[in-house]
């Protein structure tokens, strides 16, 4: 696949284009590069790419970028941090914006990083916007999760212990030529032996090198281990429950159930409007037709207003199809682009005990 055309299908995947299916599974490894702003995350990106690079290795880089809440646009500067690498073949660098999504990724990262190992990359490299406690989806998705920290940082460490810190396969301390380097050492073992957890500590200068190939030393190790497949594994999304009128159904969620919308949404091409109240790990999607011709209208019109559908995330939702199709499951049409910028699909309810199923990618 040429850069051009890898170009293309990165455009078409953050339009809402699902993977392409007809691509290999990819046998490289993805790597999580997360931790708060001003780690120095894109120039040990950067650095352990240029050490990948001497090693023969190749590399794709995929740089999320946080949106502005006031324009919606975004810098996209991590790549200038990387120009070294821009004409490199072996080296594909992507810049994303968050585009309001949470968690850390953009709504399209994991698509995108997919579509990278399939393309043949020895090493995915994916990097988080500056992140706090709680902004942890990489980990569900890396094969190994760098968190990288800067000495100085203080109470700063214990204030985010039960969040990014709990997630790290490697924890880097960059900046390392800077004071206070043993403190931060310190307050990471410490948390560490609380419980009680043996995970490697690297002491970097990125803008140097300095520890940058006892870090890719550790990550190479980690390529060279035999890749065992993972069982497959669902999470329940959502429930989809068709009425008449969102802001008729909520006094009984939000008085009686207390629940609060965490976001609405219009999606045309459904001919549909939906409201998002989170309950637990899953959330409740309340959908209210836009159109007397949509199918939210034609369900409420043939069995009255409740459950329409159960929504499940996978991790690979191509091949979840693929495995599907061969054991002749019907699906209702291909994937496509919904709320929340989710590649989705569903099955017949024939397949399933009269129940239909949403499939997402996770």
């Amino acid at each position: 696949m040429t850069t051009r055309e890898l170009a293309r299908l990165a455009t078409a995947i953050e339009n809402g284009a699902p993977v392409p299916a007809d691509l290999p599974a990819g046998t490289g490894l993805t790597i999580g590069v997360t931790g708060p702003p001003g780690a120095g995350k894109s120039s040990l990106v950067d650095a352990i790419t240029a050490e990948l690079r001497r090693r023969g290795k190749t590399v794709a880089i995929l740089a999320v970028d946080p949106s502005s809440r006031s324009t919606g646009g975004a810098i996209l500067g991590d790549r200038i941090r990387m120009q070294r690498h821009h004409a490199d073949p072996g080296v594909f660098i992507r810049s994303t914006a968050t585009r309001g999504a949470s968690g850390g990724l953009a709504r399209t990262s994991i698509a995108l990083a997919q579509l990278f190992r399939k393309a043949g990359f020895d090493f995915t490299i994916l990097e988080t916007v500056g992140v706090g406690q709680d902004e942890i989806d990489i980990a569900g998705h890396a094969d190994a999760t760098v968190v990288v920290l800067v000495p100085g940082m203080g109470d700063d460490v214990q204030a985010i212990k039960a969040g990014i810190m709990e997630i790290a396969d490697l924890f880097v301390i960059n900046k390392a030529d800077r004071p206070g380097v043993e403190q931060t050492q310190r307050e990471i073992e410490a948390m560490l032996s609380l419980g009680h957890t043996q995970v490697p500590l690297f002491r970097t200068v990125a803008i140097d090198g300095t520890g940058v190939a006892e870090l890719t030393d550790a990550l190479e190790a980690r390529e060279r281990r035999p890749q065992t497949a993972k069982p497959i594994t669902c999470a329940l999304d959502h429930l989809g429950i068709a009425v008449r009128s969102i802001e008729d159904s909520l006094p009984f969620y939000a008085a009686q159930l207390g629940l609060e919308i965490a976001s609405r949404e219009t999606v045309e091409h459904e001919k549909v409007k939906l409201a998002m109240l989170p309950a637990g790990q899953a959330r409740i999607e309340l959908l209210e037709a836009l159109s007397p011709d949509s199918g939210i209208a034609k369900f409420i019109e043939k069995r009255g207003p409740g459950l329409h559908h159960v929504a499940l995330r996978v991790p690979d939702l191509n091949a979840t199809i693929a495995r599907l199709e061969a054991a002749g499951v019907r699906l209702l049409g291909a994937p496509q682009q919904g709320a929340g910028g989710h590649t989705y699909v569903f099955v017949h309810p024939a397949a399933s005990g009269g129940v239909l199923w949403e499939l997402i990618q996770s």
